[in-house]
């Protein structure tokens, strides 16, 4: 058996964070997270590096685009989960964001992933 993917999940919403982790357990990875502010996921991300993230776009009074910017400078795909679409398009990254939006469909969230890692 490979090496046993790992995925970075960023969410505020428990609920929304247990569905996603439900997701990627079901298909072998494993969890970092979930965390719910850009500190811990920051701090996680100085101790173990993902294959690739989820991240909720709106953490309450913060944005997730600090972590967006350190998964761009360390090379890890990531992709937006978000309800408020737009906010994320109008961001100010360097790259094209891939955003699916909330509610997900869990397939096109594994299809989505395995693209952005293979």
């Amino acid at each position: 058996m490979g090496k046993t993917r790992k995925i970075l999940i960023v969410e505020d919403d428990p609920f929304i964070a247990m569905d996603i982790e439900e997701v990627f357990l079901a298909a072998g990875y494993k969890v970092l997270g979930p965390v719910a502010v850009v500190d811990a996921a920051l701090l996680l991300l100085q101790n173990m590096l993902p294959d690739a993230a989820t991240l909720d776009f709106n953490l309450g009074k913060e944005t997730s685009l600090p972590i967006a910017e350190e998964l761009d400078k360390l090379e890890i795909p990531y992709v937006f989960l978000s309800g408020q679409m737009e906010k994320v398009v109008a961001s100010k990254l360097d790259r094209e964001p891939t955003i699916l939006a909330k509610p997900f469909d869990p397939d096109l969230l594994m299809k989505t992933i395995d693209e952005l890692t293979h």
